[in-house]
């Protein structure tokens, strides 16, 4: 004889039920936080046209963009809005191969120098993760650091962004690292193109060169190449990291950091 429970569902009965309302409620959850990640997303995105429509009147006030976010911007709930960087980019043209090494150069450089390099560690201490760019010979460029890479040409922009993205510190108390890896290289190759640079690049410079010994001697920049003003603002969602939105000057609203 069958055991029934006391509303008449047998065991076998029972578990079915059990299931059914699991997979139901597995459904309406996933629906649900399938439609507040959509609402969120739209929410970033509306922030950041915002954030554009007001950088864009400040810049036409003042002449440039400003260090903050402007005032009447407001972020919606859950939603954090960051302004990563702004200032002034010169803009080359016409460049040699080795000019566009230089170019990096350049971007790379100003980067650690505005302190795109540090991070902090987990006990509060403040880490040059990244500190130089150099070792600069004909077939090569060297980011210097606590895991130096050296590039060999020709050096293609998807690798740069791949390996910002992909790195990972072995070391836990140093987790910061991860970021800041990623960041510099993401803003590395973005400064490289607004100021007039192409991948793949083919060549840098041989730092011992002269005109005589057979080195490949430095290019100069021009130094009275127009400048361009530019920005950044993140989009953050909070409790949901993977959800990041960006916005530049050029009021391009894309997936991801700056």
């Amino acid at each position: 004889m069958k055991a029934r429970w006391a509303h008449g569902f047998t065991v076998v009965e029972l578990i079915i039920i059990i299931t059914v309302i699991a997979i139901l409620a597995t459904i309406s959850i996933a629906g649900y936080n399938g439609a507040t990640r959509l609402a969120l997303s739209t929410a970033a995105k509306s922030d950041l046209q915002n954030v554009a429509t007001a950088m864009t009147q400040y810049m036409r006030q003042h002449g440039q963009y400003p260090d903050t976010l402007p005032s009447e911007v407001k972020a919606t709930k859950r939603i954090t809005l960051n302004l990563i960087t702004s200032g002034e980019l010169p803009r080359y043209s016409s460049l040699t191969a080795v000019q566009s090494g230089m170019v990096m150069a350049k971007a790379c450089q100003d980067l650690v120098d505005a302190g795109y390099g540090k991070g902090t560690s987990q006990g509060g201490q403040l880490r040059d993760y990244i500190t130089g760019c150099g070792n600069w010979n004909d077939d090569s460029m060297q980011v210097t650091g606590w895991d130096s890479k050296v590039w060999p040409v020709p050096v293609q922009k998807q690798a740069l962004l791949d390996y910002g993205t992909n790195f990972h510190t072995s070391n836990s108390w140093d987790i910061d690292q991860d970021r800041v890896m990623k960041n510099f290289y993401t803003q590395m190759v973005s400064r490289y193109e607004q100021m007039g640079g192409t991948f793949p690049i083919t060549s840098f410079w041989d730092y011992w060169a002269t005109p005589t010994n057979g080195g490949v001697m430095a290019q100069p920049l021009n130094p009275n190449a127009p400048t361009q003003d530019y920005y950044c603002v993140e989009a953050e969602v909070e409790g949901q990291p993977e959800l990041i939105w960006h916005v530049t000057e050029l009021n391009k609203i894309e997936p991801g950091a700056c």
